[in-house]
């Protein structure tokens, strides 16, 4: 065993074949990965990498698979260790063009000496479906409950605190059907409360914070630009850190990361909140393809004569409400039984917003938003899942709704998904079921 300090958990104990694996080429480039993209223009000390990150993933799930009484502790502690592998340079923010961090992740971990384990044992765990699965990524989870602790720390807010040990010593499993399900005692709903609570905040003050979104998408143009000419394989990105792709971008004189240099950011000249967009717009926007939004952006500034940049954020994915709460024979989901999860859960949709960014502030802002909408208007997208619903009026849980659509379950989700944020799909939770309906 060796052990390393850490800033969030102090002492993690680690053993010779996970140091072993730490060790490796490949995870030690994740030291040069910063977990929060371009934060640092905003709070200039969240410097923290990937790297940590995983660490404390490493350590938070060994916790929970302990209290859960997982068989293969460390099987599922080499897993988290290596859940972000993949990712690209500065994170989140260059998964462009369908770069996908998990799919590279397993394309690495294939390559990599486990020691003790093989690397489809560690892929079986990071894709499945099983209870290993959800504690590393799930609806609560120690990749979540880490950053959200970390982050918080390395920016200077106060609001990602949570109390970790608290979750821990509520986890619980129980049986539905064949499944092994997590779930949390009802003792533990104010702690599941406060880490709702806690990202939000996050989300509000640090990950969604305007300069940070304007600066990311400066960035991710950079580098879109530099593949479509065919200067950057969109696989290079999966080897490079930051400092590789930050100098090759200087190296090629890029305009945009000359201004995120300087820290000369475009400016914000229209927003769309998510109240003020009919349900059909958001639908299409929500729907509109990486290659659709790059021809409207070009469309836009050939029209204006200025680089115009959209910024359509992602639907918040507000996994912690599908928590199951255990209470005695009974359970629950949280939205059920907390009106607090309830009223984060449309405090979290309000978050969303759709924004335009040009470097001329002065732009005709009626002129721009008439013509963006009137591209957005003009798409039709159709959905499976609404014409079962105006077939049925009301379909009672999610697996009878995935049984009548005959979709693959991963397209299944995110059109259900994409749905139930427009606001065209009524998601009602009855005791342990969600019930379906038209949002009339």
């Amino acid at each position: 065993m060796k052990v390393i300090r850490d800033s969030i958990h102090k002492d993690i104990y680690l053993t010779e074949a996970e140091i072993k694996i730490i060790d490796s080429e490949e995870f030690q480039r994740l030291r040069n990965i910063k977990q929060t993209g371009l934060t640092y223009l905003v709070y200039p000390s969240a410097n923290h990498t990937r790297f940590e990150h995983s660490i404390g993933t490493l350590y938070l799930a060994g916790r929970m698979g302990e209290k859960l009484n997982i068989e293969n502790l460390d099987l599922l502690r080499v897993s988290a260790l290596l859940h972000d592998i993949g990712h690209p340079p500065f994170s989140h923010t260059l998964e462009v063009l369908g770069y996908d961090h998990e799919a590279h992740g397993k394309k690495i971990i294939k390559k990599l000496d486990l020691v003790n384990f093989s690397p489809s044992e560690v892929i079986n765990i990071l894709t499945g479906r099983g209870l290993e699965r959800k504690i590393i990524n799930g609806d609560v989870d120690s990749d979540r409950m880490d950053y959200l602790v970390r982050d918080s720390y390395h920016t200077g807010t106060a609001y990602g605190m949570i109390d970790i040990p608290r979750i821990i010593r509520s986890l619980t499993k129980f049986k539905s059907g064949d499944k092994e399900r997590l779930g949390i005692l009802k003792k533990g709903i104010q702690a599941i409360e406060s880490l709702l609570v806690a990202r939000h905040q996050m989300y509000s003050a640090v990950y969604l914070h305007p300069t940070v979104r304007i600066a990311d998408k400066m960035l991710k143009k950079a580098v879109i630009e530099e593949i479509i000419n065919k200067n950057l394989r969109l696989k290079d990105l999966s080897i490079m850190d930051d400092i590789d792709l930050i100098s090759f971008l200087r190296n090629r004189e890029n305009k945009l990361i000359k201004k995120i240099d300087k820290r000369d950011l475009y400016k914000n000249v229209l927003t769309f909140n998510y109240s003020d967009l009919p349900n059909i717009v958001k639908w299409n926007l929500v729907n509109l393809s990486e290659e659709e939004i790059l021809k409207i952006e070009d469309e836009l500034s050939e029209k204006f004569g200025k680089d115009i940049f959209i910024d359509i954020y992602p639907i918040p994915t507000m996994e912690e409400h599908d928590i199951y709460i255990v209470d005695n024979n009974n359970i629950y989901k949280l939205d059920s039984i907390s009106s607090l999860a309830r009223s984060l859960k449309s405090a979290e949709l309000n978050l969303w917003n759709v924004a335009i960014y040009s470097e001329d502030r002065e732009i005709d802002k009626e002129k721009l938003k008439k013509e963006f909408l009137s591209k957005i208007k003009e798409k039709s997208v159709k959905s499976k899942l609404l014409d079962i619903l105006r077939e049925y009026k009301e379909v009672e849980g999610k697996s009878k709704l995935l049984e009548l659509s005959k979709m693959p379950y991963k397209e299944f989700q995110e059109e259900l998904k994409k749905l139930i944020f427009s606001s065209l799909v009524k998601e009602e939770v009855r005791g342990r079921s969600y019930v379906y309906s038209i949002n009339l």
